[in-house]
C-alpha cells in the first residue's frame, strides 16, 4: 500500500483549491492514481508546530540536554533525531530521520514528543527539562 500524501487547499464552492506551491505535484499525484481505486479525506486543517514550540526545543530541550552532556547543541540535536524522530516507511521498511520543521508537525503531535523526551532525559541523565508553561520563552 503506497504512503497517503497530503495536500493543502481550500474548499470554494464544492471544488478543490489546491495551494499554488503543492499543485504540480498535486497533478502528478492524481496522474499516479489513474485507473486506481482512491479514498478522499476532507477535513479541517491542524494547528502546525509554532515558532514558539521550535524555541522551547532548541532553546530550552537541546540546550539543557548539550550541557547535561557536554555536547554542542548541533551534536545533542543530532543524537535527540536519532533516538526519537527515527521513523519507518510502512511502504518499503526504510528507516529515516523525519524532520522537526514546523510544518511537518502538528502543535499537540510535537507536545507529545516533546513530552517523551522530558521523560527519557529525566530517567536515563536525571535532568529535569521544564514544561513551556514552566518557562520564560521571550
Amino acid at each position: 500500500m503506497a504512503a497517503a500524501k497530503i495536500f493543502r487547499g481550500t474548499i470554494k464552492q464544492s471544488k478543490i483549491l489546491v495551494h499554488d506551491y503543492d499543485k504540480e505535484k498535486w497533478i502528478i499525484n492524481l496522474a499516479s492514481l489513474e485507473g486506481k481505486e482512491c479514498e478522499f479525506i476532507a477535513r479541517k486543517k491542524g494547528s502546525q508546530k509554532s515558532n514558539k514550540q521550535n524555541k522551547y526545543y532548541r532553546g530550552i530541550v537541546v540546550k539543557l540536554i548539550a550541557d547535561n552532556c557536554g555536547y554542542t547543541p548541533e551534536r545533542a540535536h543530532g543524537a535527540l533525531l536519532m533516538k526519537f524522530f527515527k521513523e519507518v516507511d510502512p511502504e518499503n521498511g526504510a528507516e529515516y530521520i523525519r524532520s522537526t520543521a514546523l510544518d511537518k508537525w502538528k502543535t499537540v503531535e510535537w507536545e507529545e514528543k516533546m513530552s517523551e523526551i522530558r521523560q527519557w532525559a529525566s530517567e536515563f541523565l536525571g535532568l529535569y527539562i521544564p514544561k513551556p508553561n514552566e518557562v520564560d520563552m521571550y
